[in-house]
């Protein structure tokens, strides 16, 4: 099974107060660190969709730097975002991809956790898996590749990828041992339990 990573970096990051991408994670910022936690997993081939801040994400990236795609509607929503990564698969050369993982820059996650939300869905029928904590939906989300198109054509005035899961009810992955799966680092205050979490090292 070909799987395929769309890995959200556009937005402004204001209520952090510094791009999201670039924060300490480890010895590493938090994009390198996610970006080498994909590449650790089953994932064939990663979309990193930037926007605000996309200069100086791409040259913290080196070689990374080649996973890139600019979505320059960035400032109108996430759903665009995942959309402009949704149309960069479709337009690669060679068979789509047969999974589809999301994630976002703020919501870290293990390569394990990627491998075990991917299994799900290639060991079940269901079009989508998504993990859950204490009953409590989570991410990363994956999709069947069947779904690239409607996931190319979503908008922010239509829910964006909820209104996705809303036609194909997911499959539900517990995992009550991974708080991480409910983790968003939205604010400075969030980044220590996130670190500890991880298991990495603050700045």
């Amino acid at each position: 099974m070909t799987v395929a990573a769309i890995l959200l970096a556009a937005g402004a990051s204001q209520r952090m107060g510094t791009p999201k991408a670039l924060l300490p994670w480890g010895d590493r910022t938090l994009l390198v660190w996610e970006l080498d936690e994909l590449l650790r997993s089953s994932v064939d081939d990663i979309v990193l969709v930037t926007g605000a801040h996309a200069d100086v994400i791409r040259r913290s990236l080196g070689d990374g730097a080649r996973f890139c795609v600019f979505n320059p509607r960035w400032a109108q929503g996430r759903a665009g975002s995942l959309a402009a990564g949704a149309h960069a698969l479709r337009m690669r050369e060679g068979p789509p991809p047969a999974a589809i993982l999301v994630q976002s820059v703020d919501q870290p996650t293990r390569h394990d956790i990627i491998d075990r939300v991917l299994d799900e869905l290639r060991d079940s029928d269901a079009q989508i898996v998504q993990p859950t904590y204490n009953g409590r939906a989570g991410h990363p989300v994956a999709l069947a590749g069947s779904l690239l198109e409607e996931l190319s054509e979503v908008r922010e005035d239509t829910l964006g990828l909820r209104a996705i899961v809303e036609r194909h009810p997911p499959r539900l992955l517990p995992m009550d041992d991974e708080p991480v799966v409910q983790l968003i680092l939205n604010t400075p205050d969030t980044l220590d339990h996130g670190r500890r979490l991880l298991g990495v090292a603050g700045d």
